[in-house]
């Protein structure tokens, strides 16, 4: 399975791509990331099917670990999927140090 690390993630086009946030909508609500579509982990096995083919899939969670189970999932179903290692929480970090 593919991975990126959260920095490779803020230097994505989400307009190329498909950021998948598999967070609580609550999660998701207070700190999404622009462009990403949210579809909780509990709601995967009917949310996945919603998913075009045609861009390369980013998995992202709040730690990295229900996200790689995921994007295995994706990988069996033949799209081109991406783990975000570290999740959201190694996004913050990543973004916080690029900021000024």
């Amino acid at each position: 399975m593919k991975s990126i690390n959260a920095s490779e993630l803020c230097g994505l086009d989400t307009g190329k791509v498909i950021l998948l946030d598999i967070r609580s909508r609550e999660e998701f609500e207070l700190k999404g990331i622009s462009g990403s579509v949210n579809v909780p982990f509990d709601e995967i096995s009917s949310g996945l099917s919603k998913l075009p083919h045609d861009k390369p899939v980013y998995v992202l969670c709040r730690t990295g670990d229900l996200s790689e189970e995921v994007a295995e999932i994706l990988e069996d179903r033949g799209y081109d999927v991406y783990n975000v290692e570290g999740g959201y929480a190694a996004y913050v970090v990543s973004i916080a140090a690029v900021l000024p």
